[in-house]
């Protein structure tokens, strides 16, 4: 028999954060620049775990490499520094005994606008979305996220785009539901936690859109009558003092109080209940609904709104029932690209709905027009699916079996995708940013600024089932906005387009 040989293991890393990485193992030492990407190329141990510095010596971290080939989010545990670590750290297996380590900010879910320029246009920012985000109950049918996973959860994890199916009980209370299951949560309750988070300091320069469609639970309410009854609950809701004694239950806040308002909202805070809806039918900048809710209508037909169709938030006219070829409509000078195939028969189709899902969420910029400012596209897709009783919502999220062994689901896929997106990301942002200045000038002074062939734009809102699995789905997918920013697709402070945006990152 051969005697056995060590497989030296190459560690691969791509530091996606605005500071530099000082990384150790053993009597090897790295340092990886921001947004670039570096290899050891062949350790002097076996690799259970690295240790990660910061630059200025406050902040070390154990990272430990539990083997498997697929992407997942690797654990840290802090052996400097008072606070959380300031990496969001991912691991792989790639062939050749590489060890791969993605490195991201840990962003703060709460308040991860807060860090995108108000003068993007909506279209511009991938927002994570909850499909039936209130369907906590009814397993293994009727659910489609957690049962822990409440309101307030839903928003401090990151989500900002909330699907709400609503019927009117004894024609006059507006009370979730999917199809004929109660949900048992009161829209004045949602509503209530919705304002007490974008009221607070977490959450003030937030926005949520809110999705509303009026779901058969076998009452014979008219369209008009549950449009009306919307109507009274938002100018309701927008009456100082309305909403007090509201919100406080186990599916909007896990029982816990709502967050307080902002020092600098609580003054304002009347004034600002009766601006927190946002109700014309056109897509916004950011910077138009901080703090605000917008509404997107999927009922009625304006009757009992003083606006009709044109004054009840975004109002889509058409929208199939699941065609997997998906549909457009046009709002404004927005299109929206849209995709809801959820009949999909069986666990079977679940990469076919994996493509469609993520293909649907990636545009193709004008060369001149890098960050759509004149053209507006709004990816809209549903990653959800559910037939009975072969593709209920949890196999098509979550697969079968465990992953090595199992059938891996939509989510999982999706993990993988962003993180193939983000590592590719890296290296073409670093291949821009090494063009000679004579280069950058050139393009900077140019008549016509041009992006790179052949980019593209990730963005859109992303609708899903069981957001929170597998662990760091939200965070990888909401750092998909610096991608875009770094690769001169999404609109930054200041910036005039592409042109600007090179110059500037390459001072």
């Amino acid at each position: 028999m051969a005697p056995f040989v060590h497989q030296p293991t190459t560690l691969h890393v791509h530091n996606l954060t605005d500071s530099s990485i000082h990384i150790t193992h053993g009597e090897d030492n790295l340092q990886i620049q921001p947004w670039s990407s570096k290899s050891i190329p062949s350790l002097s141990k076996s690799l259970n775990a690295v240790v990660f510095h910061d630059d200025a010596g406050k902040h070390s971290s154990e990272v430990r490499i539990v083997k498997g080939s697929k992407w997942h989010q690797a654990q840290l545990k802090t052996i400097v520094g008072d606070i959380g670590p300031p990496w969001r750290v991912f691991h792989s297996m790639a062939p050749g005994n590489t060890q791969r380590l993605l490195v991201i900010p840990a962003r703060n879910m709460s308040s991860f606008l807060s860090g995108i320029s108000d003068g993007v246009h909506l279209s511009n920012i991938f927002m994570p979305g909850t499909h039936e985000s209130m369907a906590l109950y009814g397993w293994p049918i009727a659910n489609c996220q957690n049962s822990n996973q409440c309101v307030l959860s839903q928003l401090q994890g990151g989500i900002r785009v909330f699907d709400l199916r609503l019927a009117a009980v004894n024609g006059t209370t507006l009370t979730s539901y999917h199809s004929i299951i109660s949900e048992k949560v009161l829209f004045s309750d949602i509503i209530a936690t919705f304002s007490a988070f974008l009221s607070s300091t977490a959450g003030q320069d937030e926005c949520v859109v809110l999705s509303i469609k009026q779901e058969d639970n076998g009452s014979t309410v008219t369209d008009g009558v549950f449009s009306a009854l919307v109507y009274q609950e938002v100018v309701g809701s927008s009456v100082s003092g309305s909403l007090k004694g509201k919100g406080v239950t186990d599916a909007t806040t896990g029982g816990q109080p709502l967050p307080p308002p902002s020092p600098t909202k609580e003054s304002l805070l009347p004034q600002s209940l009766q601006d927190m809806w946002y109700l014309e039918n056109r897509v916004p900048t950011l910077g138009e609904v901080r703090g605000k809710i917008v509404l997107f209508s999927r009922f009625g037909d304006g009757t009992g709104w003083p606006g009709g169709l044109n004054g009840m938030g975004i109002s889509p006219m058409i929208w199939p029932d699941s065609d997997p070829n998906g549909f457009s409509f046009v709002c404004g000078d927005t299109t929206f690209q849209m995709q809801d195939w959820y009949n999909i028969g069986s666990i079977s189709k679940i990469p076919q709905k994996f493509t469609i899902a993520t293909s649907t969420m990636i545009t193709t910029p004008s060369l001149t027009d890098p960050t759509s400012s004149i053209n507006h596209i709004l990816p809209m897709s549903f990653s959800s699916a559910a037939s009975f009783p072969f593709a209920l919502p949890g196999m098509v999220a979550n697969g079968i079996g465990i992953s090595t062994l199992g059938y891996m689901g939509v989510n999982q896929r999706i993990f993988q995708w962003a993180t193939d997106l983000l590592t590719a990301a890296g290296s073409n942002a670093l291949q821009v940013s090494s063009l000679p200045k004579g280069a950058r000038e050139a393009e900077v002074a140019g008549a016509v600024h041009q992006a790179p062939p052949n980019l593209q734009r990730v963005s859109g809102w992303l609708m899903m089932d069981f957001f929170d699995e597998p662990t760091g789905l939200v965070p990888l997918l909401v750092e998909i906005n610096w991608m875009n920013q770094n690769l001169g697709v999404q609109s930054l402070a200041g910036s005039q387009g592409w042109g600007q945006w090179l110059l500037g990152r390459n001072k």
